[in-house]
């Protein structure tokens, strides 16, 4: 089975959950033309079946962000687990 349209498979290097809500930072190939291989990821189901959305959609209890810079990435994943 290959990936569907939109999505990549996520490599995940930290998970955390923070009231019940998972937070992940990962790393993954975005095939939208651009060089962002982190992401930072929150939200029940964001992950379906290991996979991962390839846009930015950023809302207060789901989203995933894409990032060029890995220390940008760990900057937000570090936010998310403060807050």
């Amino acid at each position: 089975m290959g990936n569907p349209c939109g999505m990549t498979r996520a490599n995940i290097l930290e998970k955390s959950e923070v009231k019940g809500v998972p937070i992940y930072f990962g790393t993954g190939v975005n095939p939208v033309n651009s060089p962002a291989q982190f992401f930072v990821a929150w939200g029940k189901g964001v992950l379906e079946g290991g996979l991962i959305r390839t846009f930015n959609s950023e809302q207060a209890d789901y989203g995933f962000l894409w990032f060029i810079d890995e220390d940008e990435a760990l900057e937000r994943y570090s936010l998310l687990k403060q807050i």
